[in-house]
């Protein structure tokens, strides 16, 4: 039995050490990709040569850093998510998804009997409305109660669900993170960096409630209250975090989300996470970005938690080789693996 757990012991001990592997992505910044994670990486140099249209305005990419070196990283728990991303980033298979569901989705929901049904939902929640006399600001918020009726969400999913099955059958978009590493000085971002964390607050509440009212779109109604932090990092570096979910209204079924905004080096980087409900709500984004040492307080505090662990593991097998529950090979070879 002494045995048995010594093994048992050792095995947790040493399992740590291989639930991740650190790459280096540029810039000076590395991050872990989780045991048995894919990955995935596409320069933007990459990016213009298959759709030379996406340069048509430069503007924004100066603003916020986006040169040809610019980097786009995925990395996921499964490879059909990365053949999504391939295939999104490429002529044929942007051509294959537009075919294949975009198209399909867009004849549903011009079908003369889901118009009808939906039309019945609205004449019931709304028997006296004018809808040749509505203004534009009466019918948005019209369609902003109707997509909330339980019966519209329901209608919506019945439609889409043969869709959605066929689409996530084929790419199982699970759990994932994305990386947009910048190649340039972000000249936004400097312009902003001496703002008050406050006044930064607001203005990013005030545009996101401006692209609201702009769009009157009933999917992006929670985008005024979304949550997030903005603070400066241990470098003096301003950031952005949120794992505030912003649910679309056309679907019951939940999703996680985590997102991160900074720079490095003046270089803007961004990560976001996603995952589904077999996610256990919560995403990898924070074992991600940690050895980016960007949401941290210090290096010297996660070295000093390292070789803290470290003394943990090399005294718990001291105490199992002086039990006898490791012979002398087996305990210097744990220590010679932990060491390393």
């Amino acid at each position: 039995m002494k045995k048995f757990l010594g093994i048992l012991v050792l095995g947790l001990l040493l399992s740590g050490n291989v639930e991740a592997k650190t790459k280096n992505i540029g810039n000076g910044l590395s991050i872990n990709i989780p045991n048995k994670y894919k990955y995935f990486e596409l320069t933007f140099r990459q990016l213009v040569s298959r759709f030379p249209e996406i340069v048509s305005d430069e503007q924004i990419y100066d603003d916020f850093g986006i040169g040809m070196g610019a980097k786009l990283i995925v990395i996921s728990d499964n490879q059909k998510t990365i053949k999504f991303f391939n295939d999104v980033t490429s002529v044929t298979g942007l051509e294959k998804l537009n075919r294949k569901y975009v198209q399909p989705l867009m004849q549903k929901l011009q079908d003369q009997k889901f118009l009808d049904k939906m039309m019945k939902i609205i004449q019931k929640e709304e028997p006296n409305a004018d809808f040749e006399n509505m203004t534009e600001e009466e019918m948005a918020q019209l369609m902003e109660k109707i997509y909330e009726n339980p019966k519209m969400i329901k209608a919506f999913e019945r439609l889409f669900k043969p869709n959605f099955k066929k689409f996530f059958a084929e790419y199982d978009l699970d759990k994932y993170t994305i990386l947009l590493i910048g190649d340039k000085n972000a000249e936004y971002l400097e312009e902003i960096k001496d703002e008050s964390i406050s006044d930064l607050t607001q203005n990013l509440k005030d545009l996101l409630e401006e692209f609201y009212e702009d769009t009157k779109d009933p999917s992006l109604k929670d985008i005024r209250d979304w949550q997030f932090e903005i603070a400066k990092n241990h470098n003096g570096n301003l950031y952005l975090y949120s794992d505030d979910n912003l649910q679309s209204p056309y679907l019951t079924s939940r999703y996680y989300s985590e997102t991160f905004w900074t720079t490095h080096n003046n270089k803007i980087f961004i990560a976001s996470s996603i995952c589904t409900e077999k996610c256990n709500a919560s995403t990898d984004l924070l074992d991600v970005i940690k050895p980016t040492n960007l949401f941290v307080e210090s290096n010297s505090i996660a070295t000093d938690s390292t070789n803290n662990n470290l003394v943990e593991q090399l005294n718990s097998l001291n105490k199992l080789y002086k039990s006898g529950a490791l012979t002398k090979e087996e305990f210097e070879k744990a220590k010679k693996k932990l060491l390393n």
